[in-house]
């Protein structure tokens, strides 16, 4: 009972903070091959961005329950490192941990994935039902469920063999590249992915609000009609 009390006292419950109640419309995932055996491969920057979101740019405001994180400053989204499966195994492991979140017909889905057609140094925020671009796990994704999800596309360019793709995809960034990538690259994906959530938050809010309203006024026309 000490230790318990104890435990609680450094790791209070999520249910103990209203924000923690709130709905969640952002599930968050990043896709890639196991870690720690491809870590800082050009094809888990995808993980290497939710890493940083993680213990960097949201440290203060997440915390870990299972395989998610939850964020008390962004009370609408979920955060997921779909690290156990490779790449081209995707799309069972995130429309299952989906599904667990998938309740309403709000819920979106953002993924983070590494992308050939885009240059190093270079990203693009796409929407949902652009193309997978071959992208082996986009279309693993594409096989569970709808393409109806936004991805955060983080340039890792392309060789100009397409016999080295492969090799290429499977290699480590050298130290400059790893510069670009986190001084550069990174913030700014950081910054549009906070852009979609906060637009989702007053989005949420919004309707949320609106639907408090009629509540009131069906209320107060029940009240008026009881007289």
């Amino acid at each position: 009972m000490f230790l318990r009390r104890l435990y609680n006292s450094y790791f209070p419950s999520i249910r103990s903070d209203p924000s923690f109640n709130q709905t969640r419309t952002l599930f968050i995932a990043s896709i890639g091959n196991p870690e720690p055996e491809y870590k800082s491969t050009r094809h888990n920057v995808g993980h290497r961005m939710m890493d940083q979101l993680v213990d960097i740019y949201w440290k203060q405001h997440l915390i870990k329950r299972g395989d998610y994180y939850y964020s008390s400053k962004y009370p609408n989204i979920v955060l997921f490192k779909s690290v156990d499966s490779y790449m081209n195994l995707q799309g069972k492991p995130i429309s299952k941990h989906f599904s667990k979140y998938n309740n309403n017909t709000n819920k979106k889905l953002i993924i983070l994935h590494d992308e050939l057609q885009v240059d190093l140094g270079k990203y693009q925020i796409r929407k949902p039902g652009t193309s997978e671009r071959g992208h082996n796990g986009l279309k693993s994704i594409n096989q569970y469920m709808k393409n109806d999800y936004y991805k955060i596309s983080i340039g890792i360019g392309r060789p100009n063999d397409r016999n080295q793709v492969t090799d290429h995809v499977l290699s480590k960034f050298n130290d400059r590249e790893m510069e670009l990538l986190d001084f550069e690259v990174l913030p700014k994906c950081v910054e549009e992915l906070e852009k979609l959530i906060k637009l989702d938050l007053n989005s949420s809010t919004s309707v949320i609000e609106k639907c408090e309203v009629k509540k009131s006024r069906i209320k107060k026309e029940d009240q008026s009609g009881s007289t």
